[in-house]
């Protein structure tokens, strides 16, 4: 299943999660680690940072 780092929009890492989508796009919802969901309003998959640990993307969310 396709994992994805979560970062809040100061750039913290939340944690990594699973989800079955192979990509996730800006505005779609994303869960969190500890459960609930925000908005993804930055992907980042398209170098080795974003994939850094083998996860598809680092999506950075609107936790507020």
């Amino acid at each position: 299943m396709p994992r994805y780092r979560i970062v809040d929009s100061a750039g913290s890492e939340l944690g990594i999660v699973e989800d079955p989508r192979d990509a996730i796009e800006l505005g779609e919802m994303a869960r969190l680690p500890e459960g609930g969901e925000a908005e993804v309003i930055d992907v980042y998959d398209d170098d080795e940072h974003g994939r850094e640990g083998g996860v598809n993307a680092t999506l950075a969310v609107d936790t507020i």
